[in-house]
């Protein structure tokens, strides 16, 4: 069916009972998403939007650091911070800023080699890019 080796994602199970709140089931974590109480939610969990940029946050943190430990070089702390916005006069409209700070003592040169990298992470190049989604009723 794939030849990515990716587990098999997220199941997501909402009760019926009303609300927004839903119990994510993601590898061998679970918890609850919701929407803020101004969107009709209960404000108990991420949002979906949060999640996506959590996936790019960590992606992001991942590749860099996967980068930086096959060149051998003397990366410390990496923190990654992801917000979303929309601008309805933009092209695209969601707009994910992120904010990449990288600890230990790098040159500048091993620096912008990371935020190029950066950019390569996968979970960025699916944002940029598009994905398709199929979608049956089961």
């Amino acid at each position: 069916m794939t030849d990515a080796p990716y587990p098999a994602g997220a199941i997501v199970e909402d009760s019926g009972h009303g609300g927004l709140q839903v119990l994510v089931t993601a590898g061998a974590a679970r918890f609850v998403a919701d929407e803020p109480a101004n969107l009709g939610g209960l404000d108990l969990g991420p949002t979906p939007h949060d999640l996506v940029c959590a996936g790019l946050a960590a992606c992001t943190t991942q590749t860099v650091r996967l980068y930086a430990k096959r060149k051998e070089w003397p990366l410390g702390p990496v923190k990654v911070q992801v917000t979303h916005r929309r601008n309805l006069n933009a092209q695209p409209i969601d707009i994910f800023d992120r904010v990449l700070t990288l600890g230990g003592p790098l040159d500048e040169a091993q620096r912008q080699r990371l935020l190029e990298i950066a950019e390569l992470c996968p979970v960025h190049k699916l944002l940029v890019g598009g994905a398709a989604v199929n979608t049956i009723v089961g």
